[in-house]
């Protein structure tokens, strides 16, 4: 199973649907594949964008960090902001913690090489 991280909090809204997109064709393209993919932005964009739920790092901490304990390897989507990410790089860190193999995708080839 592998963890899809990408960045989302600092991006206004417009970045955000527009990336949230980018993940879904990403992800899309990665099942296609026969890979297992939990992407936590697929999730949570629509539910904090349509029912108010926060969005920010602090509030899915939990959440991201429980499925990042059945996850076998990280992957981290290198979307614009994803080094300065908060979020980004708290799963980094925790991924690191529970020894996950952690790879950094550049997204363009990540659609050139699943599509």
């Amino acid at each position: 199973m592998i963890y899809l991280a990408s960045p989302y909090t600092k991006q206004t809204p417009e970045e955000r649907d527009y990336y949230f997109d980018k993940l879904c064709q990403i992800t899309a393209a990665l099942f296609a594949s026969g890979l297992h993919v939990f992407a936590p932005i697929l999730h949570s964009h629509p539910i904090a964008k349509n029912y108010g739920v926060p969005s920010e790092w602090d509030y899915w901490a939990e959440y991201d960090e429980k499925f990042l304990t059945i996850c076998d390897e990280l992957w981290v989507i290198k979307f614009p902001g994803w080094d300065t990410s908060h979020g980004v790089q708290a799963e980094i860190e925790i991924a690191q913690k529970l020894g996950l193999d952690i790879t950094y995708l550049n997204p363009e080839n990540l659609l050139k090489d699943y599509t």
